[in-house]
């Protein structure tokens, strides 16, 4: 290819899926890991696809993500978590766009949602684009610590084709790493000052549901289609509760 390519993920414990996620990457020039402490097989799972392996502790994912950018030594960069998988068809168009001269400075890809094995059809979680090739030099993270993105200093286009991003194994770990998110929301938020009534609170969990479920058509995704409205709504009043916790925490440290 004209140009060459770093593809870059950050790592914990991603055994399940980041075997098949690498088989989609073999054709790129370079493949960057950063862990944070995996204790199951996913370095060795790495290592086996010929991954150049860094260890960084986690503070959060806008920064996580800033220093595997960091590592890459190619021109062009390309984002994948281990959670998501390439398809042929998109490989086929990222391999045409870097073999001729590219028209863009960075390319947004759509992401298909997979959700307890289920390809949810329907739903703005299987149309969402987000910004994951692009020129190394014109690209950075925000640095925030969760729901980070990147901010590029040239003009942008959409590719065809899509990945899968494969959410979650089981209700268990989809749940746990809920419950992570929202405290990493609620150690930020409450630095702004932020409380949220109980009033607040149910309105916003209710009307979540609703919008998850029946406005945004998810209800036509099945049963995974259900559980994953509830748990959106169930995630955005947790960060709420937690929020508060932190607040009041932080209130009563000022007093001492």
């Amino acid at each position: 290819m004209k140009n060459k390519l770093s593809v870059f993920m950050i790592t914990f414990n991603e055994e399940r899926i980041i075997e098949k996620c690498l088989k989609s990457l073999l054709w790129a020039d370079e493949i960057i890991v950063v862990d944070s402490g995996s204790t199951d097989a996913t370095l060795a799972i790495c290592e086996k696809y010929g991954a150049q392996i860094f260890h960084n502790d986690f503070k959060g994912f806008g920064e996580q993500k800033q220093y595997a950018l960091e590592k890459t030594k190619n021109n062009w960069v390309l984002n994948i978590d281990a959670d998501e998988i390439l398809s042929d068809d998109l490989v086929e168009e990222i391999k045409g766009i870097l073999k001729n001269t590219p028209t863009a400075d960075g390319y947004f890809i759509k992401g298909k949602q997979v959700f307890l094995d289920k390809v949810f059809n329907y739903g703005p979680e299987s149309k969402h684009f987000f910004l994951r090739l692009f020129k190394k030099d014109l690209g950075a993270f925000d640095g925030k610590k969760v729901h980070e993105s990147i901010i590029l200093n040239g003009n942008t286009a959409k590719l065809t084709h899509n990945f899968l991003h494969f959410k979650t194994r089981s209700l268990d770990v989809y749940v746990e790493k809920l419950n992570t998110y929202a405290t990493i929301y609620a150690e930020g938020e409450y630095l702004k000052n932020k409380k949220h009534t109980i009033f607040e609170i149910y309105i916003k969990v209710k009307f979540e549901f609703l919008k998850k479920y029946l406005l945004e058509l998810n209800f036509l995704n099945g049963k995974e289609g259900f559980y994953w409205a509830f748990l959106a709504s169930y995630y955005l009043g947790l960060k709420y509760m937690k929020a508060n916790e932190q607040y009041k925490i932080v209130k009563k440290q000022l007093l001492f």
